[in-house]
């Protein structure tokens, strides 16, 4: 069995806030404190190691930057819309088309009109009708299009923080990762609702969908790994440090913890995995030509 991997840039995104507190942490949790606080002693963070600004942000290019390394065949980027994909950009076709449609104008049923009233023979003038008839039609079609405008439900899609896709053929993406440092009640809801929109709306395959963290409390990714099949399964950036922590935070407490024993579950069943199964998942996909630098 090969040996759970943390990521190469994990340590370096780790820091104290002003208040002291780890920058995984929710200050209004003290399990979320000491949990962060023991992760970070396992990954040898200082005491005075500064908190890193942005972090979120530095996460998604760090990843990216260490995931082109590895596959430079692929087209991997941060911060993309799914609709820029084949099996989600028929979900782009109608906003398209309402943005750039004009419809009629009335320039030219106003000068239809004023030929009309002009002594022409019967012949124009039966021709004119014709036309001015024509018109008509298409605004009727205009507002029939203003209707289907109104009525059209818009599905918002929120850009995937990390993607992967083809540098050849029919452009799918192939994986997509919803980048999260830490997470809240309300930032897992985001990756789930994601999730199940990848799901629902694709025309064709399935990327593989997960999530990418360091949240410290398994209660937090539990939100995540279970009870939904729209997240495939959540990759730790420090798996191996966050389960010696639990282990460490298990033995003070003289006996089992049910925050372990969820963490170990989840691992078992292959709900959360480490950075090295992102990697190999990444690792074993085709080969595609290699990517032209951006």
């Amino acid at each position: 069995m090969v040996p759970a991997l943390t990521a190469p840039f994990a340590a370096a995104l780790c820091g104290f806030r002003a208040n002291g507190n780890p920058n995984t942490s929710d200050s209004n949790d003290s399990q979320s404190i000491e949990l962060g606080i023991a992760l970070f002693d396992e990954l040898g963070v200082v005491a005075d190691a500064p908190d890193i600004a942005q972090v979120g942000s530095v996460l998604e290019r760090r990843t990216v930057s260490d995931l082109v390394a590895r596959r430079p065949d692929l087209e991997i980027r941060e911060s993309r819309s799914a609709l820029e994909f084949d099996q989600y950009e028929h979900l782009a076709v109608f906003r398209k088309f309402s943005r750039a449609y004009a419809g009629p104008g009335s320039a030219l049923e106003i000068e239809l009109r004023e030929i009309m009233t002009a002594r022409t023979s019967p012949e124009v003038a039966k021709v004119l009708r014709k036309a001015l008839a024509a018109e008509e039609q298409r605004r009727q079609d205009h507002e029939l299009v203003m209707q289907l405008a109104e009525s059209m439900p818009e599905e918002s899609m929120l850009r995937l923080d990390v993607t992967v896709g083809e540098t050849s053929g029919r452009h799918r993406l192939l994986v997509g990762l919803s980048s999260k440092w830490s997470l809240r009640t309300d930032r897992a809801q985001d990756c789930i609702s994601q999730g199940a929109k990848l799901v629902n709306l694709r025309r064709g395959r399935m990327p593989h969908y997960a999530v990418l963290t360091m949240e410290p409390r398994p209660s937090m990714l539990r939100l995540i790994a279970y009870g939904s099949g729209a997240v495939d399964c959540v990759y730790h950036l420090a798996l191996p440090e966050l389960r010696r922590a639990l282990k460490a935070a298990e033995a003070r407490r003289k006996g089992m913890w049910a925050p372990r024993q969820y963490l170990e579950r989840m691992v078992r069943q292959g709900r959360i995995r480490d950075y090295d199964d992102l990697v190999q998942e990444i690792g074993d996909l085709p080969a595609g030509r290699v990517a032209p630098s951006k």
